[in-house]
């Protein structure tokens, strides 16, 4: 999570060939990011493969269904979905994909359990969670919604996956070969694809070129994501043969290894401010937040709900690295945990 300068995005709709058989489409989202790019694939025997789907709200079908023809795909042609992991952007329109047209759905099985886990999960646990690490919820006589329920509409996920990817794979769809990369940190189970013939390297949203992805740490989910990511991160920046970046949010560009680079010492800078700060006094994830986010605590706290509970999500997964390297030591006090330097 941080700031960035406004970025000038496509209209929704617009499609952009990237590559030799590769085409970029635009599709809208319903918050920030306004824009998610999905990406056309022509196997060269007829077929076409999408990675990445946006999501089921129909504004984003109508769109996508435009985007086919004005590229001359008939629905039929589109027979495989390369899913880079099963958040709502990505993933929301893959049961239309898969039941309406018949695509094959490819998928990390880490994803799979966690959609599993999100339509099963206890909701009480996340407000458990979140109160352990200071965030201040008053008791509600309200039961607390799903983690889904703000995107019900447009998260339609696929019931089943028709092929469980593998890292380091070689896919080999129609004649195009698609190197798997699994790229755990935003998610357990994401994946990136590198078109091997062009050089094009689709990444979901590891390495977005402007923002930086949300790698928190929620109830029930990996303890240590942030050093899941950044492993990812140096296991992508040793991949040779990229040409060109296809990111899910904002524009392409060419130097990935330089942008892996720049976001893990992007996370790097900001451990050393929470060690600064928790090396003055024992602290809560929701305090070492307020210290790091600053402009997320500014303003209404109703209309920041959301973001300071995203904060507090990053910030504890960059407290768990610092206590997992030894840096840090955590201990709980009345139910809430707190940090302090070693």
């Amino acid at each position: 999570m941080t700031r960035t300068k406004t970025e000038s995005l496509p209209a929704p709709g617009t499609t952009s060939t990237i590559a030799d058989g590769v085409i970029e489409v635009a599709l809208p989202l319903p918050g920030k990011p306004t824009i998610i790019n999905v990406y056309l694939v022509d196997l060269r025997n007829g077929e076409w493969a999408l990675v990445d789907t946006g999501t089921a709200h129909q504004d984003s079908l109508d769109v996508f269904s435009g985007a086919l023809q004005k590229e001359g795909i008939e629905r039929e042609q589109l027979c495989h979905v390369l899913a880079t992991h099963h958040h709502p952007d990505h993933f929301g329109a893959s049961r239309y994909l898969q039941e309406e047209l018949g695509a094959r759905i490819y998928m990390h099985p880490e994803e799979r359990a966690l959609i599993d886990f999100m339509q099963t999960m206890d909701p009480m646990s996340m407000l458990e969670h979140v109160r352990r690490h200071g965030i201040p919820i008053p008791d509600r006589p309200s039961e607390p919604s799903s983690p889904g329920d703000s995107w019900s509409a447009g998260f339609k996920p696929a019931p089943t996956t028709d092929y469980a990817l593998e890292d380091g794979e070689l896919l080999s769809l129609g004649n195009r070969e698609f190197e798997v990369i699994h790229t755990p940190g935003h998610t357990g189970g994401h994946c990136c694809f590198l078109v091997r013939d062009t050089g094009t390297f689709l990444v979901g949203d590891h390495l977005l070129p402007r923002i930086t992805p949300h790698v928190g740490v929620f109830a029930g989910g990996p303890t240590n994501p942030l050093g899941d990511f950044i492993t990812s991160q140096e296991k992508c920046a040793a991949i040779e043969g990229v040409n060109i970046v296809g990111p899910a949010h904002g524009r392409t560009y060419p130097d990935h290894a330089h942008r892996a680079q720049q976001l893990i010492d992007h996370h790097e800078y900001r451990m050393r401010e929470m060690l600064d700060f928790v090396r003055k006094q024992p602290a809560n994830a929701f305090q070492v937040a307020g210290d790091s986010f600053r402009w997320v605590f500014e303003g209404d706290p109703e209309a920041q709900r959301f973001n300071r509970g995203a904060a507090v999500m990053e910030t504890i997964a960059h407290l768990n690295l610092l206590e997992h390297r030894g840096n840090i030591i955590s201990e709980e006090n009345e139910g809430v945990i707190y940090y302090q330097s070693t």
